[in-house]
Order: C-alpha cells, then structure tokens, then sequence
C-alpha cells in the first residue's frame, strides 16, 4: 500500500486517482505522452483513410452516374458533377489529416 502525495489516504498500487481527494497519482512522463501521440496518430491516420476512401466512392459514383444519365439526356445527369465535387472535398478533408498525422510525428520525433 502506498500514500496519496496530496492527503495522505492509503491507496493500493496502480490506482491513478485518489478516492478521498481526487488528485492524480501518476506522473506523465515521457513514455506516457509518446503513448498518446502515437495513439493520436493512428486516429488521424484512420480518419484519413476514411476519408479517402470515400473521396473515390464519390468520384466513382459521380462519373458512373453522370456519364448514365447525361447519355440518355435527363437533367439529372448533374448530380454526377455534385458527387465529384463532394469526392474533391473529401480528399482535401483526408490531406488536412495526412498533415496533422505528419505534425504529430514531428513532434513525437522531438520529444525523443
């Protein structure tokens, strides 16, 4: 058993957060912050992902369906164009990612 650095109550080992008080009990160090910025890494990177997966599902959906239904002359032919636009969005929104997961790692490198 060990004391609370703050009130003095006997907490057991592992316990990161005091019962009676509430103070933290584990110190960041630097193990834990490249935990968590390799952890925020992985996030941005899987949004990215995410993101770039549907860019192409949109961009494919806009040229398929717009060729479709300009062919056979229907105004709705301009969704296709609606689709394509909203696949350039989607690929601005992964490259914003792809540069935040570029900073975290920069920062990570750092800090090492």
């Amino acid at each position: 058993m060990s004391r609370c650095q703050h009130c003095g109550k006997e907490v057991t080992e592992g316990t990161v957060v005091c019962p009676r008080c509430g103070e933290v009990l584990v110190k960041e160090d630097g193990e834990w912050m490249e935990l968590r910025i390799q952890g925020k890494v992985e996030e941005v990177k899987d949004r990215a992902n995410m993101y770039i997966i549907l860019a192409i599902v949109l961009v494919t959906l806009g040229i398929i369906g717009g060729s479709l239904l300009l062919i056979s002359s229907s105004p709705l032919g301009f969704f296709g164009v609606v689709f394509v636009c909203l696949g350039i969005g989607c690929t601005a929104a992964a490259y914003r990612h792809e540069r935040k997961a570029s900073s975290l790692r920069n920062q990570l490198s750092r800090s090492n």
